[in-house]
């Protein structure tokens, strides 16, 4: 088999390409296993932003009345939807990170296989929860039919912040994925550190009300970054900032090398620990 540095693209990519029928198939396993026993099924995926959707229209819209700042331009947004924008984008993260913690110690039986590429679990985990987070995306498309009466065509531009939140999440899923096998208590850490970010998000408000002195912890988060650009290109109908979304993919990228490194290294003595 051909070498291959651990910091190489090439090597995911190679392990990608040649796992992909596997991928897909554990990926519809994980999909089938979620709602196994419902009667309703895969309509809770849609369900659930649906009824999300609408808590936050009534409570926000029509209860608190809530503006998105003042002489902020939003294209017209009403202020569920913004919001609602921005916990599409957070969801995907933040179930993926969370459901890697046990990806490894849940499937010890792929672990002590002589032969079967780790690499792919996580990817399933991550797969399956965007494929869930198009369900919410669906739901804000409609929302945004409902609120604002139009659809901007920059919407066609949404893979540019999609690919980096891909790239974001499988990176860190990765590294989780790999310390749940040595550290037990990673899946409560976690569970804690996802929580402080959705609020060190600006998902329930703009940005730009953070007071100077502060507002760079946030704008060095990168999920701050890929929440304000979606909501450019998918609610305010602009195109988004090329040089922000630069920089975004190339971080993104240079995380999940980070990560996929990571778990190629140290899954050699997951066996020895499981």
């Amino acid at each position: 088999m051909k070498k291959y540095s651990l910091f190489n693209p090439l090597l995911s990519i190679n392990v990608l390409i040649q796992n992909w029928d596997l991928l897909v198939q554990l990926t519809k396993r994980n999909i089938a296993m979620r709602y196994r026993g419902s009667a309703l099924g895969l309509f809770w995926s849609f369900a659930q932003p649906l009824m999300m959707l609408g808590v936050y229209s009534f409570v926000f819209g029509i209860v608190f009345k809530a503006r998105w700042g003042e002489g902020i331009e939003t294209g017209g947004a009403a202020f569920p939807v913004i919001m609602f924008c921005g916990m599409a984008v957070f969801n995907i993260f933040s179930e993926s990170v969370n459901n890697c913690t046990s990806v490894i110690v849940g499937n010890p039986s792929y672990v002590k296989k002589v032969i079967f590429p780790l690499e792919i679990l996580p990817l399933t985990v991550v797969t399956a929860s965007f494929i869930f987070g198009l369900a919410w995306f669906f739901m804000l498309l409609l929302g945004v039919a409902f609120f604002m009466g139009h659809i901007s065509w920059t919407m066609i531009l949404f893979p540019i912040t999609f690919i980096p939140l891909l790239l974001l999440t499988a990176g860190v899923s990765y590294f989780v994925a790999s310390l749940g096998v040595y550290l037990r208590d990673i899946q409560q850490v976690v569970a804690i550190i996802t929580q402080i970010l959705f609020f060190m998000t600006p998902i329930f408000y703009p940005i730009s009300i953070v007071p100077e002195k502060i507002r760079w912890v946030l704008e060095y988060n990168p999920l701050s970054s890929l929440v304000e650009q979606t909501r450019i290109i998918f609610l305010y109908g602009r195109q988004p900032d090329w040089l922000i979304c630069s920089i975004i993919f190339l971080a993104s990228y240079l995380v999940f090398l980070i990560g996929f490194a990571w778990f190629s290294k140290t899954k050699k003595g997951f066996a020895d620990v499981i």
